[in-house]
């Protein structure tokens, strides 16, 4: 399976952080399950089906190209790569942070 870079998972729950009652209030009416509850490859998916949803196949490209693009001023060659298990961690600790802030 190939993960895509931590910039796209970033940017989907920045979004879905950003609109947080009109996604969790969406999530809740379609299915009774709490999202954060979801493993995160899911949590993801989702959010990017949620953004996409009713949009044109033009805008769902551009949107996909933003999401895709490189981070301003990031400097990716010589990088020493990320594990998946670290990034899974890292993802489980801002999600658990999540639900605290918005169960609190």
């Amino acid at each position: 399976m190939v993960r895509p870079p931590y910039w796209v998972g970033q940017r989907l729950l920045t979004l879905a952080v950003k609109r947080w009652p009109e996604f969790h209030g969406t999530m809740l009416l379609r299915t009774g399950r709490e999202p954060l509850d979801l493993p995160l490859p899911s949590l993801l998916d989702v959010i990017y089906a949620w953004w996409v949803e009713g949009g044109t196949e033009k805008d769902v490209t551009r949107f996909r190209q933003a999401l895709e693009a490189l981070p301003s001023g990031e400097e990716l060659e010589g990088r020493a790569e990320w594990s998946d298990e670290e990034t899974d961690e890292s993802f489980a600790r801002a999600l658990g942070g999540m639900q605290r802030a918005g169960r609190g």
